[in-house]
């Protein structure tokens, strides 16, 4: 039996990084063309610096991509790494960066594209290539020295110095598989989301997606939190269903079983319970039929609760009389009551003590 591909780079793989071709392009939003460069000399300091950059992009969210066939980077990464002649290095990179520049728009900030191929000591002996692409700010960071008979080659001065100090000028990252190594296409990750973000479908901006031509990958961290996303939406559409409680339990049923196997029918179990054996059935029919809207019918995976952000455990209700509350957990723990009577809510909290907060 073939042996399961990994979905994790591991620290002696980090660590094992190995810069083969490197080279980057200018991309200014004033300007229509991309300036190619045709070599960038790299000290040993530097190419150090840029394989613990490529090193940390692999912290980053993981994707399929949609079309390999079809995908244009896909296709330039599987050219860079059976060709591996510097010539059509540089032919890819090329293509690579004006791409990159017709799937943003006018607000990218100036910058440059850096394209490399490396390696990684995958197994004892055993070396695999990959390409990884990054995009950086240009003119707080960069300092480039041209060849004075031939200006599209460029060395950097001070460049690690720079970085060094400002790491944030890195904006985006990928590292791309074309071939079987891991278990997914690509991982990427971009300087101004959230740690919060990562594993959901906001974890890159839409350019870069549309750029790399991916979907997210169905990680543990990302079916958990799919999974709470879409009990929420089944229970806002369920007549006397408290929406916020629901999935509040389902939380608390995650972090119970962290770690371990959860299948959504344990789920359905959990939330689709009532007194009335026909009420519970009518909701389980509601709950099946709604998780094959969604693609998550059968799924099971292992609880990554600590994948939930915050944001997503707490509820807030405003009224009309510009009053909030927040709570977390189920309305009733909280001593959160709230009862409507005709065109009036009557919300009662019970507590031992309550503090007054500026």
């Amino acid at each position: 039996m073939a042996n399961q591909r990994p979905l994790v780079i591991t620290k002696p793989m980090r660590e094992s990084i190995e810069i083969h071709n490197f080279i980057y392009h200018i991309l200014l939003k004033e300007k229509n063309e991309v300036e190619y460069l045709s070599e960038v000399t790299l000290t040993e300091s530097q190419r150090d610096f840029f394989a613990e950059m490529i090193a940390e992009a692999s912290r980053g969210t993981k994707y399929d991509f949609i079309d390999p066939e079809k995908s244009n980077l896909a296709l330039s990464c599987e050219s860079i790494l059976i060709d591996i002649s510097t010539k059509n290095f540089i032919w890819q990179s090329e293509k690579i960066a004006i791409d990159f520049k017709a799937q943003h728009d006018k607000r990218m900030a100036d910058g440059i594209v850096v394209v490399t191929s490396f390696s990684m000591e995958i197994q004892t002996g055993q070396r695999e290539r990959f390409v990884a692409i990054l995009k950086l700010d240009y003119q707080s960071v960069l300092r480039q020295v041209r060849d004075s008979q031939n200006p599209k080659k460029v060395s950097f001065q001070e460049i690690t110095d720079s970085l060094v100090e400002n790491k944030s000028a890195i904006q985006k990252r990928a590292i791309i598989d074309v071939g079987q190594t891991f278990d997914w296409d690509v991982i990427a990750i971009e300087r101004s989301k959230a740690t919060s973000d990562h594993d959901t479908d906001t974890a890159i901006g839409s350019h870069f997606q549309r750029f790399l031509n991916v979907r997210l990958k169905e990680s543990h961290s990302a079916i958990t939190r799919r999974v709470v996303s879409a009990v929420n939406l089944w229970a806002k559409n369920q007549e006397g269903l408290i929406s916020s409680d629901i999935k509040s339990r389902v939380i608390s049923h995650l972090d119970a079983h962290s770690e371990r196997i959860v299948t959504l029918d344990d789920i359905r179990n959990l939330v689709c319970s009532d007194i009335d054996e026909q009420r519970t059935q009518l909701l389980q029919d509601s709950f099946d039929n709604h998780m094959d809207n969604v693609n998550l019918s059968g799924v099971q995976f292992k609880s990554k609760s600590d994948s939930i952000p915050k944001k997503e455990r707490k509820f807030e209700m405003k009224t009309n009389k510009n009053v909030t509350i927040c709570w977390e957990g189920e309305m009733e723990q909280a001593g959160i009551e709230k009862v409507i009577k005709g065109n009036t809510v009557i919300i009662t909290i019970t507590a031992n003590t309550v503090d007054v907060t500026d």
